[in-house]
């Protein structure tokens, strides 16, 4: 194939394990590096400090936070559609900027599926595992809460420049890392391997949720990954899922930044509003016409063609 790169005539399996191979020495190659440029200004208290999520602290978090995520998600899209596709815009489907129906429908469709993801994140919440697991179960909530604590402190901030760098660390990084990844890279391997683009789609953000160890915000994040991998679909370019996973990103610190700093929100509150079962059915119901409508827009019933 013209396009291909030296290893794109690889068997889809392989190539996931070239990707996941990648990934892990990327995300070790790009730590060591960021600690090691960081040195000047910690001392070699860095090892100790970086389990350290005090206030005093939180500058060299965001830092790492920062670079792990460059590591562990844009690098190896960067670095693996060299290998396999030889141009990485093109592999990727982003040559192109996306329409302006492709943007606002995603953005609408995020808006539209809030409530019906609140209310997967309350029932996954509600979920327990057997009695026989109760220490596993224990240790992931564990877990679930210290993270909670860490995404608290990085979102109360004050100031338009702390709000600025939450959107690129929060929002914009991880957008683009995990969207190349997840819906570039692994769902187009899938549906080369499968040759069903629902299968696809569906093991891709079951990935995607899984990645991020939370089993206890699993399902929203896996509808979620559902929702963005069948943007990537109907519209046929990667932009689209990113603007989306941006916007949705976005969001949330948005929020957040108003509770914090102003009376119109209580952050106490962002947590325990929950929504009405017909509230929840509406949502549903508007999502499922918006994608619908999205597939319309651009007829495109088949993607991923490399």
């Amino acid at each position: 194939m013209k396009d291909e790169g030296i290893l794109g005539g690889l068997h889809p399996f392989l190539k996931l394990l070239l990707l996941s191979a990648i990934m892990l020495a990327s995300v070790l190659v790009v730590l060591f590096a960021a600690m090691i440029l960081v040195l000047p200004f910690t001392g070699i208290e860095i090892l100790t400090r970086l389990g350290d999520f005090s206030a005093e602290n939180l500058n060299l978090q965001r830092y790492m936070q920062v670079m792990s995520h460059i590591g562990l998600f844009i690098v190896p899209a960067v670095v693996f559609a060299f290998l396999v596709g030889r141009y990485p815009l093109k592999y990727y489907d982003g040559e192109r900027l996306p329409s302006y129906k492709g943007i606002i429908f995603s953005a609408l469709i995020i808006v539209a599926a809030a409530p019906m993801v609140y209310f997967l994140m309350e029932l996954n919440q509600q979920l327990s595992l057997p009695d026989s697991m109760s220490r596993i179960e224990n240790w992931m909530r564990q877990a679930e809460d210290a993270a909670e604590v860490v995404t608290e402190q990085f979102l109360n901030v004050a100031g338009i420049q702390a709000l600025l760098f939450n959107l690129f660390m929060i929002a914009i990084i991880p957008a683009i890392g995990e969207e190349l990844i997840f819906r570039g890279a692994v769902q187009r391997i899938l549906h080369q391997w499968t040759k069903n683009i629902h299968i696809s789609v569906i093991i891709a953000a079951f990935l995607f949720s899984a990645m991020h160890f939370q089993f206890f915000g699993f399902l929203p994040r896996f509808v979620l990954g559902i929702l963005l991998g069948y943007m990537f679909v109907l519209t046929g370019n990667i932009w689209v899922p990113i603007f989306a996973h941006f916007f949705n990103n976005a969001m949330g610190v948005m929020l957040y930044y108003v509770a914090y700093n102003s009376e119109i929100l209580d952050p106490d509150k962002l947590a325990t509003s929950g929504f009405s079962l017909f509230i929840v059915f509406l949502s549903t119901a508007m999502v499922i016409f918006l994608v619908v409508l999205l597939q319309k827009l651009h007829d495109r019933p088949v993607l991923i063609k490399h």
